[in-house]
């Protein structure tokens, strides 16, 4: 592991990652447990329902990244508020905070505490976002470990008949309605209806097929639902594979969350900075 390049690889594979782009399981409710006569619609009201219900996230973290040849690990801290904000804390040796991102339903926010330097944009202003309506919610489904769709802020049981469903073992894959440049699937467990697994492909016929593979894992039983304490992230498509994890402690569903503002000695930088950083690395 490479220690003199933590601080911009980390910051640049956040960016690249977010631009471009603990415990027993539970059964299925009633009704839908009975996996000798499946039901469709029985199964995917019973995904839906495994949805976490608190509105509040929050643990201590460790994220590992990499990108081609290198790889680093840093500790922190997550905090979530559903329909709010989703905040990272970077912290570097243990006890010096690197960075900050915070997702809101407005913009997206990054503080390089060690360079001074930040990045700030709406989703509107990223021509990918805009034309493929990835926005904030799906952002926030991603992190809550729950169903999405474009355009649509929570996936409820009225939306389950934009889901196609497709059989297999051990797993079940759901599979969303193909838009012009994405097509999202998801993989659950056939035994339980856990969501394991979501996927966003992203279809350029100019450019590379680009895919986001979330994978979950080491579920806690959290308020009386399953919640994963890990997280892996694969970007597929790019010049250098880029992969990421996630792995939750001491996990609560409160959470002491404060907006992010800008210090006045921060430099602005523009996202296309860091994704050009990104690629040489």
């Amino acid at each position: 592991m490479k220690k003199i390049a933590i601080i911009p690889l980390c910051f640049a594979l956040v960016m690249g990652l977010l631009v471009t782009s603990c415990g027993s399981k539970k059964s299925l409710t009633s009704g839908s447990a009975d996996m000798g006569r499946f039901s469709k619609t029985a199964y995917l009201k019973a995904v839906v329902e495994n949805a976490p219900e608190f509105d509040e996230f929050s643990a201590k973290m460790r994220l590992a990244l990499s990108s081609g040849s290198e790889d680093i690990s840093v500790g922190g801290s997550i905090k979530m508020k559903r329909d709010e904000a989703i905040q990272l804390s970077l912290v570097a040796v243990g006890i010096v905070e690197a960075a900050r991102i915070e997702l809101t339903p407005k913009r997206l926010l990054v503080l390089d505490r060690i360079g001074r330097r930040y990045v700030e944009v709406k989703y509107d202003d990223l021509p990918f976002f805009k034309q493929s309506k990835v926005d904030f919610y799906t952002l926030q489904a991603l992190f809550w470990n729950e169903l999405f769709l474009p355009g649509v802020k929570h996936v409820e049981k009225g939306d389950i008949q934009d889901f196609d469903v497709t059989r297999g073992e051990p797993q079940v894959t759901l599979t969303a309605e193909k838009g012009k440049r994405l097509s999202y699937s998801f993989l659950t467990a056939l035994a339980n209806g856990l969501l394991e697994e979501s996927r966003i492909h992203v279809n350029l016929k100019e450019e590379n097929d680009y895919q986001l593979n979330w994978v979950y894992g080491h579920f806690l039983a959290l308020d009386g639902k399953q919640f994963p304490t890990r997280m892996n992230l694969a970007l597929q498509g790019t010049p250098k594979p880029m992969k990421a994890s996630f792995e939750f402690s001491r996990c609560d569903t409160k959470a002491e969350y404060t907006p992010l503002t800008i210090p006045k000695r921060y430099k602005e930088v523009a996202a296309t900075d860091i994704l050009k950083q990104l690629l040489t690395l």
